[in-house]
Order: structure tokens, then sequence, then C-alpha cells
């Protein structure tokens, strides 16, 4: 189940990658994408006295809406990464994930951890999940309004300068105005960053705050931050969450029962076999 047959690959399909950053060295990742043959622009966000004021989070989400307000005016697909994402080695090659006859379909390259709402009849079999970051995500410029949708959404809705987890909502956001978010059958990158303290602090998130990859397509094209440059801890880290993901599996968790599909038994039995195949040992690496 895990073999997928021949498709366009990101390379073909994606027209832009747009780099969002603040003050930090993105320098290895912009390096990772242009060997990729993937054309990159960073996107280095200033703020305002007034924004300064904001939530990191929210802050984080202005940077984002730049970049959508940029996709909504381009053609064909858009890739988005933050600042902190590793990309796996062979980024460019790695096959297409979601259908591209859905002019409202999306992706996310990293999930950190993804529920699975539906798995597609026939082949390719294209994974419907609920995730979360948007440390890497892929949209054309159809998503990209619905997205500025939902920011203009959020402003009227929360208080920037208080924590509250847009990524999060988002995705219902746009699945009522008829998007579709889709998964790979693994992680075409990590998120290489320490988590945003806001997360912990203010938010009680599990791990606070912390996500990895449960299972990687490939090696990493560099050593990720976390690491504090310990191959070691990498090592750690990445047995962690690959644990973490099976754990998710095992307990039920990695199937959402949202009532949108009508779920049969033989299609949950699919999904669990889904979420077994794309846990297929491998414990990737560094590339060298």
């Amino acid at each position: 189940m895990a073999q997928m047959p021949d498709r366009n690959t990101i390379r073909d399909v994606v027209g832009q990658v747009i780099v969002l950053a603040y003050k930090e060295d993105v320098q290895p990742l912009l390096t990772a994408l242009a060997e990729e043959r993937l054309p990159a622009s960073l996107q280095r966000i200033t703020y305002t006295p007034e924004e300064m004021a904001y939530a990191l989070n929210s802050r984080t989400l202005l940077n984002h809406r730049l970049a959508w307000e940029k996709a909504a005016r381009l053609p064909g697909y858009t890739l988005i990464c933050e600042s902190d994402f590793v990309p796996c080695r062979g980024l460019g090659d790695f096959p297409v994930f979601w259908p591209q006859t859905n002019a409202r379909a999306w992706g996310y390259l990293y999930q950190g951890s993804p529920r699975l709402l539906a798995l597609s009849q026939g082949q390719p079999a294209y994974l419907r999940v609920h995730a979360s970051p948007l440390v890497a995500y892929v949209v054309n410029a159809t998503v990209a309004r619905i997205l500025l949708d939902y920011f203009e959404y959020a402003s009227a809705t929360y208080d920037f300068t208080k924590y509250f987890v847009f990524d999060v909502f988002i995705q219902w956001f746009v699945m009522g105005k008829g998007g579709a978010a889709y998964m790979p059958w693994r992680h075409y990158g990590e998120h290489g960053g320490l988590p945003n303290k806001e997360h912990a602090a203010i938010g009680k998130l599990r791990q606070g705050g912390e996500h990895h990859a449960d299972n990687l397509m490939a090696d990493l094209r560099f050593l990720p931050q976390y690491t504090r440059g310990s191959r070691l801890r990498f090592l750690f880290v990445r047995t962690k969450w690959r644990l973490l993901g099976i754990g998710r599996l095992l307990s039920g968790r990695w199937i959402l029962n949202t009532g949108v599909y009508d779920l049969s038994f033989r299609d949950k039995c699919r999904m669990f076999l889904a979420g077994a195949a794309r846990l297929a040992p491998r414990l990737p690496g560094i590339g060298r």
C-alpha cells in the first residue's frame, strides 16, 4: 500500500517557494531548496510597534498572511515554509500527494501529529487529513484566497496580543469553504526548530508544543536546530517521535471521525493499514 505509482513530482508542479523568516539564519534551507531546483525567495517580515506587542504566534500569522497574498496572485502551486523547516534529500523528486483535479486541495509536506479523515479510493490513494503546523505546506491561488478570508475572520474574532493557536483552527475554516488538506505517505521534511515558548507557558499543549515527524521520506538535508549539534540527540528525538507515531496508530488516535465521511468498518480497516504502511521501519539520518 505504501508504494505509489508514477505521478508528477513536487518540482513539476511547485512554481515558487516562499521562505518565511524574521531574523533567523535560513541559508542552509535556501541552499537545500536551490539544490533541489525549487525556486525560492526569502520573505523577512518587519513589524510595526503595534505588531511587536502581539503574541509571538500572532506575529507568525502575519508573516503567513503576506505569503498568502503573494500566492493568491501567482499561477500554479506555491510552497510556503517557515525558517525552521528541514527538507528531506530528494524533495523535488517526491511525488505530488494531493489530487490536482481538485482546485481547493492543498497539502502539508510536514504535519506534526496528523489525523486521517479519509483515504481515497483507487490509485493513487490520497490521504485526506487534519494537521496543524504550518511548517511547510503547498497551496494554489484558490486556497490562498480562502486563507486570506481566514485571516480576516481571525482578526475580527481574536485579540492578537493574546495567545491563540491559529494553525489548529485554520484547517476547519478552510474545510468549511470546500477546501481539502492532504499529506504524503511519509513526511517530506522535519520541523527542525525549538518550540515556541508560548505553547508551553500559555497554551499548555502536549509535549510543551514540541512536534516532529514520525517517519521521514528520506534523509534530511542538514542537522536540525533542535539537535544542538548532537547526532546522538538527533537519533533520540527521531526514535521518540517514531514511537509516538506508532502509539497514535495503536491507540486509535490516527483515525479522526468527524461525521463528514460515512466511514464503514472496511474504510477504517483500510485507514488503519495505511497508517501502519506509512510507519514501516525507516529511521533516516542526515544526508551528506
